[in-house]
């Protein structure tokens, strides 16, 4: 597996918060999505996880919905595509 897939990408609260309005998901969205109730998002929204499984599900969801989440040259989010 390369270094680059192995990295987290979502480094920041304020990262998740704004790839979640990029990729049009409401917090209540997103929660059905990963399975979760939509408090567990805001929580992360003020805290990321600090497991990486359940970062990498945040990331993935998000890739899925077309947004990617990154950390090079500087933390940001952007349309896939």
């Amino acid at each position: 597996m390369a270094l680059e897939t192995q990295q987290q990408k979502l480094a920041t609260t304020r990262q998740l918060k704004a790839a979640r309005a990029l990729a049009g998901l409401t917090q209540k969205n997103l929660g059905k999505i990963l399975n979760v109730d939509e408090r567990q998002i805001r929580f992360w929204e003020k805290r990321l996880p600090t497991r990486p499984h359940k970062r990498r599900k945040l990331e993935m969801a998000l890739e899925a919905a077309g947004v990617e989440c990154f950390t090079t040259p500087y933390i940001g989010v952007r349309q896939k595509g």
